[in-house]
Order: structure tokens, then sequence, then C-alpha cells
């Protein structure tokens, strides 16, 4: 079915700010901390995401040398980043706090210098609570003697994390960047606050870049959640101060080489932080040719500063706001846990939803029998189960507004504990006849009677909320040439660059490869007859496009382009 630009619908618009948090009141300028870092989105490297708490200086420094000697450093790497586990205790008397002994034996200065000595920053770890994520001694209370002594230790960077309090960061954070600034040293402030506090309406005054997400971690399923809850978030980053959605995972092994390049694309489009978090003294041909993409880092570094946005897609701006709004209550949910089991269990529930392709979007598209994304049964529990992957149709959120999205999800009814007791799941449906909701009522409707958006609406006995399960499991609308199905997800993506090009990603969401068009009146405001293509992966100039530009996408891959306007 054909791509929807995401003007297509008002009302689906308002839904996508309301489900973020973020309504159009809260779209106002806001200046970055003005401290003159992070003009561009940071680069470098963090212990955690394949270390934890397995540090020591030797591991620092060999990683030092790897930054420079591979070649990383002159690809823009310069950050050289401690998380947590490094510190032990304080001082009796000044409160100044100590590195663990037996892991750090010259001392956090000693490391600093050598650091330096390659030409590198570096950068350390604390959080605003009592005590760190991973039971440390914690910053608060502590925030103008650390300040003063990351100052004196001539650290680059400090990355802040949110355990282990019990006020609001709004009020914690702001001390921490005070006593920084104090010190009269440039000192970047990173912000860890998980986005739970809805960080980007507020830290662009406080910190030079701020956490909208979980940790992620090292799955495809982990990093299309982040993703899908800072893409919303565009409009608040500028040179100065940058969403954040969490380190790269590039390297780490638990995805693949594709996916591995649509993640490294994705994070360079939306001007997020990129840091790296796999071992770089063992990188594999692949990971190092990812990471060291000049053409990519390029578009991530721009200095115009925009972050790149979605503007096509298969699936319905409401539905991509509820899988946002659902992956931000899942971190909710483990935000009190310590931060590796919060992490453990964040990962776990993710994974769980994505048998398959994970939740999909209904929609109604031409009958096919030879589709397996058409075929369904309808139960005894009354659930509606997808065949080829056995999930439930599921009205998603528990949303009983009018026009809610409806996608595919784990089955749940009959087990405790499920958020409206697993009513969105149960429908009421004898064949050939509407099929109500038994949380709302609302009935399964075929938008505007063509598709394909798939919507909850309320029931008003038209043919668009008419269905018939037949034997062969395709389940006809009241147009018998229309059946729900899953959806076949896609997405464009587009920023625009400082030379008035614009970097542009096609992306298959999808399981199958599948080809994907950009029309460039999606992109260009005021569109060119003529535009140059040039793929960044392929490192090839393509040519010269009239209206605009089709590709055969792989599953889970990218074809990202510089598109520049000739005439």
């Amino acid at each position: 079915y054909h791509m929807q630009n995401d003007s297509m619908r008002f009302n689906q618009q308002m839904k996508l700010a309301r489900l973020f948090l973020f309504s159009s009141l809260l779209c106002v300028s806001i200046t970055a901390l003005d401290n003159g870092l992070a003009r561009t989105p940071q680069m470098g490297f963090n212990t955690w995401n394949h270390f934890a708490c397995g540090i020591n200086e030797v591991l620092i420094r060999s990683t030092a040398d790897a930054i420079v000697s591979t070649g990383l450093a002159k690809a823009g790497y310069e950050y050289v980043n401690l998380d947590d586990c490094w510190q032990v205790s304080r001082e009796n008397g000044t409160g100044k706090i100590i590195a663990d002994p037996k892991a750090f034996p010259s001392g956090i200065p000693s490391l600093v210098s050598y650091v330096h000595s390659k030409g590198l920053k570096f950068g350390l770890y604390s959080d605003a609570g009592l005590h760190t994520c991973d039971g440390r001694p914690g910053s608060l209370g502590y925030e103008t003697v650390d300040a003063q002594t990351y100052a004196q230790w001539q650290v680059d960077y400090l990355k802040y994390d949110n355990c282990y309090a019990t006020t609001a960061p709004e009020t914690r954070y702001p001390v921490m960047r005070d006593a920084l600034n104090a010190t009269g040293r440039h000192i970047f402030f990173s912000m860890c606050e998980w986005g739970v506090d809805n960080p980007a309406t507020w830290a662009p005054k406080v910190g030079n870049s701020w956490r909208t997400t979980a940790d992620i971690s090292d799955s495809w399923g982990s990093m299309m959640s982040n993703l899908a809850i800072n893409s919303a978030l565009n409009q608040y980053a500028a040179p100065g101060g940058w969403n954040d959605p969490d380190m790269l995972e590039v390297g780490n092994g638990g995805m693949t080489t594709i996916e591995y390049t649509s993640h490294f694309s994705l994070w360079a489009i939306s001007k997020a932080p990129l840091i790296i978090g796999c071992d770089v003294t063992k990188m594999s041909n692949d990971t190092f040719n990812i990471l060291t993409n000049s053409e990519v880092i390029a578009v991530n570094q721009d200095p115009l500063g925009v972050q790149g946005k979605i503007v096509a897609s298969s699936e319905s701006d409401a539905f991509r706001a509820a899988k946002a709004e659902h992956y931000m209550r899942l971190a909710k949910q483990v935000s009190h846990l310590p931060r590796r089991v919060a992490s453990q269990k964040l990962h776990n529930m993710i994974m769980e939803e994505y048998v398959g392709d994970g939740v999909a979007e209904i929609v109604a598209v031409p009958c096919n029998a030879n589709s397996p994304a058409q075929k369904w049964s309808y139960g005894s529990d009354k659930t509606i189960r997808h065949t080829a992957d056995g999930l439930c149709l599921d009205l998603l959120n528990c949303d009983t507004s009018s026009s809610a999205p409806l996608g595919t999800f784990p089955c749940h009814v009959g087990q405790p504990g499920q958020e409206c007791n697993s009513q969105n799941q149960i429908w009421n449906w004898t064949n050939g006849s509407s099929i109500t909701s038994s949380l709302d009522n609302m009935c399964v409707d075929v938008y505007n009677n063509v598709g394909p958006v798939v919507q909850s609406y309320t029931c008003n006995g038209g043919a668009n909320q008419k269905w018939s399960l037949g034997a062969d499991g395709l389940i006809h609308s009241g147009d018998p040439n229309l059946c729900l199905a899953t959806g076949n997800p896609s997405q464009v993506w587009a920023g625009p660059l400082s030379d008035g090009s614009y970097a542009i990603i096609l992306f298959n969401v999808a399981g199958a490869t599948q080809n994907i068009t950009v029309a460039w009146n999606q992109v260009f405001s005021i569109v060119p007859s003529t535009v140059s293509v040039r793929d960044l992966w392929a490192h090839k100039n393509l040519g010269q496009f009239s209206t605009g530009f089709s590709s055969e996408v792989p599953s889970h891959g990218v074809v990202m382009i510089k598109a520049s306007p000739v005439a």
C-alpha cells in the first residue's frame, strides 16, 4: 500500500503530539546551555555497553591507544569515557571522591594525562543521587566538591545518571551544571535522566545532551524502541544541546551487519551522540567500516545541526506515536530498579514483543490468499490471532479515544496483572458483522472506507465496519476486495544540511526486501526540478532525478543518500 505523508491526517498529527506528551504549546524557542561545547554531537567511546563494571586503567590506556592507531580519532572520535564503577568511597572530612585503588592504582589524574597525551579527551561518570546505578558513591550533596575535583583532574566530560534519588531531576541536574560552570573549566555535561521527566523540554538549559530513553541493549528491538521515542523530539535538538537515544551498540555482536549499518545511519541523521560501545581493540572490519564512514559522520556533524525526522511512512502517525508511548511506559516500569537489573528486564520485555518483526500496525489491503500477513483465526477466548506469528489483535495502550490505532501484540488474555485486564485484546464478533472491542465497544473500522489505515471508531453499521472470516483465514471487510493484514513497515527520514542539500534514509523496517520511494516534495519546501543523488554507503554518485528516488532496500536495512538540488 502507498506510503503516507506525515501531513496526511490532521487528527493523527494532534494525537501524535498528545501521546508523546509534547503538545504544540511546548514548542517554544529553547536556548541550549551556552558553555561553548557541543556545537555538533559528541563523538567518543564509553565503557558501559561492552565492559560494564569490568574496567581498569589498563583497559582505558589500551582503548586510547587503539582509538588513535586504528584511525578512529582521525574520524572524529575524541572522548574516552569511564562509566560507572570507577569510584569506591569518599575522603573523610573533605568528601573528595576516591577511585578504586585496585582498578586504577595510578590514579585518575595519571589516566587523564595519558589520554590527553594521545590528543584525546577524558570523561567520567557520576549520578545525581545518593549512589550511582551500581551502588557506588553518587554526587547528590557533593556537587561542588565533585565538580572541583573533576576540574583539578582536567576531566573534559561528565555523564550524569539518575539513580537513587527521590526528588525531581529538574531540581537536581541544574545544581551540577552550576557547580561545573563555577570551576571555570569547560566540561561537557551529558545528562542521563532516561527520558522519564521529558528532559527535552527543559534540559537544553541545563546540559549539552540529555538521554531521551532507557538504556539501549544489543538487539534490534531495543534499538528500534529507543529510535521510536527519540524521533518525536527533533524540534528540541540544536547546536549546544542534543537528544541522546543512548550509546552505539555497533560491534557488540547482537545484530547483523545490515542492522548495525541501519543503527549507525539512523543515529547519524538523528544528530545523536556517536559514542562507541564496543571493544575497539578487537573490531571486525565491518565494525570499523561502519564506525568510520566519513560521509555518514559528516551528516551527523553538519554545522546546521538540524535533527532529521520521518517525512513519510507506511505506518500512520497515530500508530508510531502509540508505539513510542508504549516503550516509554515500559521504561518507566523498570526505572526504580538497579541499572543492570532494569536494563535486562527492559531488554527481556522488548524481546518478548519482537516475535517475527514485532508489533505491527493493522491495515486493510487488497486480499491475497497467498499472503501470510493476511491469515487470522478467531478463538473461543475471543482473541483474533495472526496465524504467522501467533500475536493478537490489540488496542494499543488500552486507548479508548476515537481513531485509536490497532496493532498486533503478544497475547496476554488470562494473564494476571495486565493493563486494562486484557480487555484490549478481547473482541466480540459474529462472523459477517462488526468486530467490537470488549474494552470500549468501539468497532474495527477501515478509515474513509478505502484504508489502508484500520482504527477503532464509533460503531455506525457501515460496510467499512463489517468483517467476515473465510475458510482460507482471510478476514474480508465490507468491501470484499479489502482484507485485514499486518503492515509492511517502511520509513523515509530526511534532514537538511548546511550546503542546501538533504540527507535522506530509506529505511526498511519489515522482514523482507522491499522497494521504497522518496518524492522530492516530501523533503524540499521548494521542490527543485532536478536533484543529484549520492549513495553515502556505496560512496557513489547515482545520477540526477526529477521527481524522486526509489531503491530496493533489504530487510532491516537502509539506503542513505545525499540529495542536492541541481536546478
